[in-house]
């Protein structure tokens, strides 16, 4: 009886984010050693192997054909066939579709290796200068809705800096979103990262609404100061900076569900404390009109 063969290991390779030249030795290794490379765009991977004189075949793996693909890659994987993984740009698995491979893989107890490279969540960060307490990635917004909603309610309140990818044709009113749910906080843009025209935009919220407010090319990496230290967070924050932050959300038009959900996850706390507080916050009578000054001539 044929001993089956040991499998194969998928490499996550880090691949440029605009310059070709941003590229480590052991990824064109492991690029020209695999059997095949799943690629998000073929296309686009192909400039970058044909650069390199690599010749490995490439197969397409996108949201699209995830489905159908990732299944046939895992078989070659279990066959022994060794198989890089790479995006457009970047590190694969951070928004892309190389998730649903890298997990298909690791459920398989097949080896998943990571190949270090370019990404534009490091590229961002390293470059911003924002203060904040550690970064948390956010990658792309929801479009609207509530989810949205929720995770602008977070970013609001969260000390950690906020990562933020975005189309060039949403960027104005993602900032615009922002702004309204963080006010003037400071942020920067970094665009097209590491290509010709690469640009660092710095500045509030608003005036980088203002400076993009037309029409805008290339990707795009949004990074938003974390909230001061004086709102809290968790355990830290006081009661009265708590009911503050349920009434500015409440005024703000967002949902008890909303709300409820993004302060717990943002501060730490439990969301039945965060609901009741909203619950009452919406039940709470309104104040009562100042009585008026008996004598008309003070004041």
């Amino acid at each position: 009886m044929s001993r089956a063969p040991d499998p194969g290991t998928l490499y996550v390779v880090g691949t440029p984010i605009g310059n070709l030249e941003d590229i480590t030795l052991r990824a064109l290794r492991i690029l020209g050693d695999a059997a095949v490379i799943a690629a998000e765009d073929t296309r686009v991977t192909a400039k970058l192997l044909a650069r390199h004189q690599i010749g490995t075949p490439c197969v397409s793996l996108r949201e699209q054909n995830a489905a159908r693909a990732v299944p046939e890659l895992v078989a070659r994987l279990e066959s022994g066939d060794d198989v890089a993984l790479v995006s457009d740009a970047g590190t694969p698995s951070i928004s892309d579709p190389g998730l649903d491979l890298a997990a298909a893989a690791a459920d398989a107890g097949i080896e998943v290796s990571p190949i270090p490279g370019p990404s534009a969540l490091a590229a961002a960060l390293s470059v911003a200068a924002l203060r904040g307490e550690g970064a948390r990635f956010h990658g792309f917004l929801e479009r609207g809705g509530p989810a949205r909603a929720r995770q602008l309610t977070a970013i609001s309140v969260d000390p950690a800096c906020a990562v933020i990818y975005e189309a060039p044709t949403r960027l104005r009113r993602t900032l615009l979103d922002l702004e309204e749910a963080c006010g003037s906080r400071r942020a920067v843009v970094l665009r097209e990262a590491t290509k010709l025209h690469e640009e660092i935009a710095r500045g509030s919220l608003d005036e980088l609404a203002e400076r993009f407010d037309g029409e805008v090319r290339g990707e795009v990496t949004l990074v938003v100061a974390g909230a001061a230290p004086e709102e809290g967070s968790g355990d830290e924050i006081s009661e009265e900076r708590l009911r503050e932050l349920v009434r500015e959300q409440v005024a703000a038009g967002r949902s008890t569900r909303d709300v409820s959900a993004a302060l717990a996850v943002a501060l730490g706390l439990p969301r039945k404390k965060i609901y009741d507080l909203v619950v009452a916050e919406r039940v709470a009578p309104d104040p009562p009109d100042p009585k008026p000054d008996p004598d008309p001539k003070r004041g």
